[in-house]
């Protein structure tokens, strides 16, 4: 083979690899998100901003939700005491991915069996008097 044809061949090559390679699913910067959260748990909005945002970009583009985003989301929500949300994203990773149906079936379930939080447990930070720290709401006595 001359130097040329080899010069083209890896000229070409390497343009090959910088293009930017279009993946099955829209998975958004959600690696790195959870990444920072796993560094950094405190920072839990701003990963739970990430996985909501991924979600809403891949719908907006008409492009597939990575396989266990929608019920990650759904936990979220869950944990968060928002039921019916939750409910709804588990409804959507199990429409989306056929073989998650047994286990989204039975968050579904267990969902509903879960106690409804008062209106104002929102999952947010709250400052407890007279103990100068922070404290979740569902963590209060």
């Amino acid at each position: 083979m001359p130097i040329r044809s080899l010069i083209f061949v890896l000229a070409l090559a390497s343009l090959v690899g910088c293009v930017q390679r279009q993946t099955m699913y829209h998975w958004g910067n959600y690696d790195a998100a959870l990444y920072r959260h796993y560094q950094n748990p405190a920072e839990r909005e701003a990963w739970i901003a990430a996985l909501r945002t991924t979600i809403l970009a891949a719908e907006e583009r008409g492009a597939r939700v990575g396989p266990g985003l929608y019920a990650e989301y759904g936990y979220v929500l869950l944990e968060e005491g928002s039921t019916k949300e939750a409910v709804a994203y588990f409804e959507k990773e199990k429409a989306g991915w056929p073989e998650s149906a047994v286990l989204m079936e039975k968050m579904i379930r267990n969902a509903g069996q879960r106690p409804v939080r008062p209106a104002t447990a929102t999952g947010a930070a709250t400052q407890v008097e007279g103990t100068g720290r922070a404290t979740r709401a569902e963590d209060s006595p």
